[in-house]
């Protein structure tokens, strides 16, 4: 008797832990992601230096998504790089590839994890491993978001507060 109670209680707490499991993979899956992503649309500026401010201009590009920033310190605009972002709906997740000014490049994955959250990682050719980085951006509302970076073992290596400006 005490094995079938045992076997009970396995499967039931094994039923539960998969349809949790399934019911968060869900309403990630539910949400629209391209339509998240005009969250962004405009222009933002976040302080990151004494005297200096970053900017991205946002805007759709067709179905696709382009930011060019620059920072502005004292008055004199500096280029930093342009931000083109397409969305597969196959994969679930939109592939960015920055190109800097001088030339480098950068090429990241991520995808909305709830309708203020997008999440992200930095990869090499859009290839998810290795992992070079991960990122946050999190909407406080909708003029207002904090994006943060975190180094390979996941600790913060930078806050940016953004606000929007037109």
């Amino acid at each position: 008797m005490k094995k079938f109670y045992l076997m009970t209680a396995t499967a039931v707490f094994l039923l539960l832990s998969i349809s949790n499991g399934i019911l968060g993979q869900t309403v990630t899956a539910n949400l629209d992601q391209p339509k998240l992503m005009l969250q962004f649309l405009g222009k933002w500026q976040a302080n990151v230096g004494k005297d200096t401010v970053e900017v991205w201009d946002c805007q759709m590009y067709g179905k696709a998504y382009a930011s060019n920033v620059v920072q502005v310190t004292k008055g004199i605009k500096t280029p930093v790089y342009t931000n083109n972002i397409s969305y597969g709906p196959k994969e679930g997740k939109f592939r960015g590839f920055q190109l800097t000014f001088d030339g480098g490049y950068g090429t990241w994955l991520g995808s909305f994890t709830s309708e203020k959250k997008l999440e992200g990682i930095m990869v090499q050719n859009f290839n998810p491993e290795p992992v070079y980085g991960k990122f946050e951006i999190i909407f406080k509302n909708l003029n207002e978001f904090t994006y943060y970076i975190y180094n390979t073992q996941g600790v913060k290596t930078s806050e940016l507060k953004y606000v929007k400006v037109k």
